[in-house]
Order: structure tokens, then C-alpha cells, then sequence
């Protein structure tokens, strides 16, 4: 039996490219929905205590100097935290190689348990094999999603202005 306790850091990221947006308040339903998914999860596990969370909310996802994720990577360099938890493997990251590069080689590197829980995945439980497959999959589709909404959004915006539309963030 493991009697290592792992320090956790939840990671929790809204990108602005997601539908669910603020709506004027300070935080998202999605980002509260994160926040208690990871809570409820991490009452289910003996061997991890939550001790930090750390919170993007309206950065994109294929960035990774994201204030609160660059705050995570030095709690991790400075051995504060040695887990990190998030809802799943889109909110780690959009941009494939850059999530590939933490998942399977930084964070082992550094020793750190990542568990990404909608995709039933903890590194601790899967070491190569198909579970690095699916993650290296789910990267690529969440990269080529990213892509593909904004795509979206730039066209939908040409047609609005082309139709005469106010665009900007708040009416004149």
C-alpha cells in the first residue's frame, strides 16, 4: 500500500473561447462546477490532501503563461505542491504539444501526480500503453477544436459587422 501523501493543487480554467461566460458575475458557473468536482472527487481519495487552488478564469487555453497555471509550475518547482488536479485534460491545456510536454515528460519529471478526472485519467494508475495514447489523442482534438472555434467566432464576427452590427464589447 502507498502511504505517500500527495499536496494537491486544483487547477481550475475557464478559456475565453468557452460558451459559458461570466455573464457580469465574478465568477463562472463553470468554474464553480470545477471547484466542486475536484472537492468532491478528492474526498473520495485517502492519499491526497487539496491545498492550493489556483484559478484562470477567460484566458485561452492554447496559452500557457496563464497567470494562475505560471503560479501552479512554480509551486511545483518550488515542492509545494506534488499533484495536480483538474476537471479534465482540456482545462491542463488546448494547444497538444504543449499539454503532451507537461503530462509526459515535465511532470514526471518533477515528480508530480496529474489526474484529470472526466478522462479517467491518473498518472499515478496509467504508465504508457493506451492511456498515453488517449492522452496524446485527446490533445490533438482539443488543439484542432480550439482551431475550429476560432474559425467560428472571426466569421461570425465578419458577418455581424458585414450586416451592420455593433461588435464591440458594450453598445455606444
Amino acid at each position: 500500500m502507498n502511504d505517500k501523501i500527495y499536496r494537491a493543487c486544483a487547477y481550475l480554467c475557464l478559456s475565453r473561447e468557452d460558451e459559458d461566460k461570466r455573464g457580469g458575475l465574478d465568477e463562472s458557473n463553470s468554474i464553480k462546477s470545477q471547484r466542486m468536482m475536484i472537492e468532491n472527487f478528492v474526498r473520495g481519495l485517502s492519499d491526497v490532501e487539496l491545498v492550493k487552488e489556483v484559478c484562470d478564469d477567460g484566458y485561452t487555453g492554447t496559452d500557457y503563461e496563464r497567470p494562475a497555471f505560471q503560479e501552479m509550475i512554480a509551486m511545483v518547482e518550488r515542492g509545494e505542491i506534488n499533484c495536480i488536479i483538474v476537471k479534465d485534460l482540456s482545462r491542463l491545456g488546448r494547444e497538444y504539444i504543449g499539454a503532451g510536454n507537461y503530462i509526459q515528460k515535465y511532470f514526471p519529471q518533477k515528480n508530480v501526480r496529474f489526474i484529470a478526472i472526466n478522462d479517467n485519467y491518473d498518472s499515478v494508475e496509467c504508465t504508457g500503453g493506451i492511456a498515453q495514447i488517449d492522452v496524446a489523442f485527446k490533445g490533438i482534438l482539443y488543439d484542432f477544436y480550439s482551431e475550429d472555434l476560432s474559425e467560428k467566432v472571426k466569421t461570425s464576427l465578419a458577418v455581424r459587422r458585414a450586416n451592420g452590427k455593433y461588435i464591440a464589447a458594450f453598445a455606444p
